[in-house]
């Protein structure tokens, strides 16, 4: 399925196939490690009561996690639709399916979209565009309260991993590709907006940031 606001092939690997799997997956496993460590983090100051906004979270993983440990409501927001019917069954089949819905747009090319929320979410998604400091400066905007994100490592074990799944997109001749930004200007969009850094870890290829509003 072809996404009304993806604009740099984002619906080529993430469509309606990417989308079922990924709903399998979480029924069969729950959510993987990096959605896990993103709730915790997002859960340090309190979560009772809050409101949450993922951007590009696909299936929701993060936000189910968070709207089980007492957020109020929250939504998805997503540049591809295909996830909707996926993340709608799997909110209704944990219960939370009043609390949790789904939008498909470009925070990007028409960031007055965007609906602020206590907790802003980025999980492996400024990764997916060129616009990917762009991107977390706007969420930054967004996010009363916390921030987190989960981004490549900009060392040379991330740039040789994303180059080489680079490689085989180009050579399948497909338009997406995988962007390895500066964490310094990632930060720095992010700062800008009036957040501080408040925890850092890093894995073998991601990073996870969490910024908090004094």
């Amino acid at each position: 399925m072809s996404g009304c606001c993806a604009r740099h092939g984002q619906e080529e690997l993430f469509g309606d196939r990417f989308a079922r799997r990924a709903a399998k997956r979480y029924r069969q496993k729950g959510p993987d490690a990096m959605a896990r460590s993103l709730a915790r983090r997002a859960s340090v100051r309190g979560i009772e009561g809050a409101t949450v906004l993922e951007i590009g979270g696909g299936i929701g993983q993060v936000l189910l996690q968070l709207l089980a440990r007492g957020a109020r409501e929250g939504e998805v927001v997503e540049l591809v639709p295909s996830y909707e019917k996926e993340a709608a069954a799997l909110a209704a089949e944990a219960g939370l399916g009043a609390s949790a819905s789904f939008r498909t747009a470009d925070l990007v090319s028409d960031p007055g979209t965007g609906r602020p929320a206590d907790v802003v979410v980025l999980n492996k998604v400024v990764c997916c565009t060129p616009d990917g400091v762009a991107l977390a400066g706007i969420a930054a905007g967004l996010a009363r309260r916390t921030l987190v994100l989960s981004f490549p490592r900009a060392d040379w074990l991330g740039r040789l991993a994303f180059g080489a799944f680079n490689l085989g997109l180009r050579l399948r001749r497909g338009r997406f590709r995988v962007f390895v930004h500066s964490a310094d200007e990632l930060r720095g969009a992010i700062e800008a907006h009036g957040l501080a850094l408040a925890s850092t870890r890093d894995g073998p290829l991601f990073r996870i940031l969490a910024f908090e509003r004094a």
